[in-house]
């Protein structure tokens, strides 16, 4: 098996690991009620600046890095987050989190990071050194065995959970002509993107859905995947689809930006989750999503986007669309250089290109 294959494979069971994480946090009761209990600031331990939704993220990305960097050394600085693994405390105290090497360190790092609870620090420390086996991921495990990657050329963007909101209050809504959810735990994906340093490309996506569906009051997963390099593209998506004329939006969207998507005949659609919205176009569900704005980062959309190119579509800057609207291959690239990491000129996500021309007249009327 390939180096690339090897990391695909890895990726989507630490993705899963990823999963169990967000799924245990919401299904445990003792550690339910630390995340979605709300503090006044005379009730918050006043230790502790940091809320145990923030850990959640923390630990999730710490994961991922660790395990990858059990597989492929060379990696461990080449994977970035959104979250700092930092916590400071009033007594001038910092902790660091990490995975520690057996189950009772990283139960007894946690712990002083709960405040002493060592229930709930036991049942995280439990999940995190669980093994994962590719039988334990929702997915196709007839995975291709050639992937071509140079493993020093790569660079990794997690977001550990996208759409926190949802993620916390689980506010279910369904558009019931496109069976799109526009909020609740079906919007919440751990994403997991690598890209070529050498051009900023994303080249492997992993985007893990926890809460698919929900089966005897237990949550169950889905996972997908995307390959795109040197010419070869594989997926774990099928065929084309017609959506129907649906563009996903945010709910902050331009006015004018919507005003011209209604005239041109599409359905708009408002939901949550950059990392959903991305997946809905990647599974045919929407013809695109637009995005104007800077409100979302590199590790929203570096893994759904080598998912898009994997299918023949991408992610291309809004801006320079708008201006120029034939540069359709104004892809969105990646680095960790600098400390903005915003896809400040917004984006377009689509799978077909052909929804570009129409977009182009619709948008520059």
């Amino acid at each position: 098996m390939t180096d690339g294959s090897r990391l695909l494979q890895l990726l989507l069971q630490v993705s899963e690991k990823a999963a169990n994480i967000a799924r245990t946090c919401r299904q445990n009761e003792t550690l339910f009620k630390l995340l979605v209990q709300e503090k006044s600031e005379e009730e918050k331990n006043p230790r502790f600046f940091h809320d145990f939704k923030t850990l959640a993220d923390v630990l999730i990305q710490e994961t991922i890095k660790h395990d990858i960097g059990l597989e492929f050394p060379e990696l461990v600085e080449a994977v970035k987050g959104e979250e700092s693994n930092v916590f400071s405390n009033t007594l001038g105290e910092t902790i660091i989190v990490n995975v520690c090497s057996s189950l009772n360190e990283t139960a007894d790092l946690l712990s002083k990071v709960l405040g002493d609870d060592k229930e709930a620090a036991s049942l995280l420390a439990l999940e995190v050194h669980k093994d994962i086996t590719m039988s334990d991921v929702p997915v196709d495990s007839n995975l291709p065995k050639d992937l071509d990657l140079h493993i020093n050329d790569l660079g990794i963007w997690i977001d550990p959970i996208d759409s926190t909101a949802d993620y916390i209050n689980a506010i279910e809504k369904v558009d019931e002509e496109t069976g799109i959810h526009l909020s609740g735990l079906r919007c919440v994906t751990v994403l997991i993107g690598v890209y070529l340093q050498s051009t900023g490309l994303p080249v492997l996506g992993v985007v893990n859905q926890p809460f698919y569906i929900n089966k005897d009051s237990q949550w169950q997963g889905t996972c997908y995947w995307g390959y795109s390099n040197n010419g070869t593209n594989k997926c774990s998506l099928g065929g084309a689809t017609k959506p129907g004329n649906v563009i996903l939006l945010s709910q902050s969207e331009n006015p004018d930006i919507k005003c011209n998507l209604k005239k041109g005949g599409f359905s708009l659609i408002e939901a949550t989750g950059a990392g959903y919205k991305i997946l809905s176009v990647a599974t045919g569900q929407a013809d695109a999503y637009i995005l104007s704005k800077s409100s979302t980062y590199r590790w929203d959309t570096c893994g759904p986007q080598a998912v898009l190119h994997s299918l023949g579509g991408g992610l291309i800057n809004f801006s320079e669309f708008s201006k120029h609207s034939k540069s359709s291959d104004t892809f969105l690239t990646y680095s960790t250089e600098g400390k903005d990491f915003s896809n400040k000129d917004g984006f377009i996500a689509y799978r077909d290109t052909q929804i570009l021309e129409t977009l182009s007249l619709v948008l520059s009327s």
